[in-house]
């Protein structure tokens, strides 16, 4: 019987860093689809994979630190503000329909609703600051705040531990199919993400949540 359920943030319920290399690119140097010699720029997707980026996720590099290594690697003309600017502007786009299924489960009242995010900290106190909705859920457990991300494998026992819940008792919901994985090996049920009307028919008819 499922008694928590686990949200991850970025592109589930909100928009993340996804996409952030191209509002940079395409303020700089216009419609970014037409720019081939940025085509191997947008590499966001990799991200997940950077060490030095997932360090600033488990609070090993502050944002600032993080972005003048990026700008070290990067051929592009803009400052650290500039950046930290284009960033914000990505952040806090809602993902359609998905927060109204977590105020659906939080209305039947049988539910410890948690959001587990990999997130940098400067980010993500902009986000709570312009995102009220988030206060719904019980829990929050942020990677900079247990120097682990999802896809480090001790993170779900970690997880398990702080907040004192069974894993067999708990759902996770991410769109990355490894952290899915990585919550499954350890007991927990998982839904890959792929849209809020798909992971209501997965609430419903896989789980009976709905």
């Amino acid at each position: 019987m499922i008694k928590n359920i686990i949200f991850d943030l970025s592109e589930v319920i909100i928009s993340g860093y996804r996409g952030i290399e191209e509002v940079v690119l395409e303020s700089q140097y216009g419609t970014f689809e037409n720019q081939k010699l940025l085509e191997n720029e947008a590499d966001l997707d990799s991200m997940r994979e950077n060490e030095t980026f997932l360090n600033l996720l488990r609070g090993k590099l502050t944002e600032e630190e993080y972005l003048n290594h990026v700008l070290k690697n990067k051929n592009w003309n803009v400052s650290v503000e500039q950046l930290k600017t284009a960033i914000r502007q990505n952040l806090n786009q809602p993902i359609p329909g998905t927060m109204e299924i977590v105020k659906q489960l939080k209305a039947k009242e049988k539910y410890q609703l948690i959001l587990l995010s990999d997130h940098a900290r400067e980010w993500m106190e902009y986000i709570e600051e312009k995102n009220k909705d988030l206060k719904i859920f019980d829990k929050k457990i942020f990677s900079y705040d247990i120097g682990a991300v999802k896809s480090d494998k001790q993170t779900f026992k970690t997880v398990l531990e702080k907040v004192a819940i069974v894993a067999d008792e708990t759902l996770f919901i991410d769109d990355y199919e490894k952290n899915v994985k990585n919550a499954k090996a350890v007991g927990i049920h998982g839904i890959v993400f792929e849209n809020a009307e798909q992971l209501s028919k997965t609430l419903s008819s896989e789980y009976n949540l709905l």
